[in-house]
């Protein structure tokens, strides 16, 4: 069978109408991820008693589940439970009109916050112990440790793998096709199940994951060596 350009060209073209729906799964997937992996890895790096040991015995189950179950869980959870919450709470939203983006989204901030949670961690291990002692001595508190001590070194060490993770996720938002939302690998299956063209059409997806990839890529560099010449600045002023 010949490979036809202009089918790959026209897979192309419908695809990127998507590239929106997969960018607000995976943006919105991280945003949420970093918030509460920042809140699970300070948690286990202060040694909360209870909590700490609870969420490392979480993050340590869920790292070994993959993607696929967890996106099925929360879809048959919501299908039979959902309603029931929401007759409880007096709301006319019932499943049916039940946006299935969000069950993807939930799912992608599951793995977020996962793989968040490591990487701060992962970063706050990278800083000196003693800038901690320095800190306490000068009578920070330890929000103004976090605020002024921990962050301002931890984000330029640990954004190249936030920026793997946001490409792992922009990635990982073509399994919401399973719960029916059409993001840039469901509208291209979609158009191959009409020509039956799916060589071309995979070809193309790819083309836009790459791009997407590099341009992610790009940008984390970029915003990387602003923030590392912000930091010594920083220093030297200090």
């Amino acid at each position: 069978m010949s490979f036809k350009f202009e089918v790959m060209i026209q897979s192309l073209k419908v695809a990127s109408q998507y590239i929106g729906t997969t960018l607000f799964m995976a943006i919105t997937a991280i945003v949420i991820g970093v918030i509460l992996g920042l809140g699970i890895a300070l948690i286990r790096l202060y040694r909360i008693k209870g909590l700490s040991q609870f969420f490392q015995v979480v993050v340590t189950l869920l790292k070994g589940i993959p993607m696929v179950l967890i996106i099925l869980a929360l879809y048959l959870i919501a299908s039979k439970q959902f309603d029931v919450w929401s007759e409880s709470m007096n709301w006319s939203l019932r499943f049916r009109d039940f946006n299935m983006v969000w069950i993807a989204i939930s799912a992608l901030s599951l793995l977020a916050t996962i793989n968040s949670s490591e990487i701060f961690r992962g970063a706050f291990a990278a800083i000196k112990k003693g800038q901690f002692d320095a800190a306490k001595s000068m009578g920070m508190t330890n929000l103004q440790t976090i605020r002024r001590v921990l962050l301002p070194q931890a984000i330029p060490i640990s954004l190249p793998m936030f920026s793997n993770l946001l490409i792992g996720l922009v990635k990982a938002s073509s399994l919401a096709s399973m719960v029916s939302v059409v993001d840039v690998f469901a509208a291209a299956k979609i158009t191959a199940q009409q020509n039956y063209r799916f060589l071309e059409a995979y070809v193309a997806v790819a083309v836009i994951y790459w791009g997407i990839s590099l341009v992610i890529e790009k940008g984390a560099q970029m915003l990387e060596q602003r923030l590392t010449r912000t930091l010594r600045r920083a220093i030297v002023c200090w």
